[in-house]
């Protein structure tokens, strides 16, 4: 029933944030995860936006620092064994060999 499954969400929720409440101390400890890389009003921003939940807060802050052009990118040069649309016989081992290029920048 989707109520259940709602109510049981939101008691998981409840229970991820029991550690302190003390806003002060999670403000600290995710200075001190970020190597203090954020100013405590930022921390507190993050840790409000996730209702003070310090794990969240860290990943909502890790996906909003990710660069948004420069991704990891590869592309397929060339397949160098089996071509395409050849098949392997079933149990039969063999190496699948590809040639591929870094195209993006990480």
């Amino acid at each position: 029933m989707e109520v259940d499954s709602d109510l049981e969400a939101n008691f998981v929720q409840q229970f991820s944030c029991l550690g302190t409440t003390d806003k002060e101390v999670l403000i600290s400890e995710f200075q001190r995860v970020l190597d203090n890389q954020l100013n405590p009003q930022g921390c507190a921003f993050f840790l409000d936006m996730n209702n003070w939940n310090l794990q969240a807060a860290i990943c909502s802050y890790y996906d909003y620092d990710q660069p948004k052009d420069k991704l990891p990118s590869m592309s397929l040069v060339r397949d160098i064994t089996i071509g395409e649309g050849e098949s392997v016989p079933p149990n039969i081992k063999f190496v699948k060999t590809w040639r591929i290029q870094n195209t993006g920048i990480a």
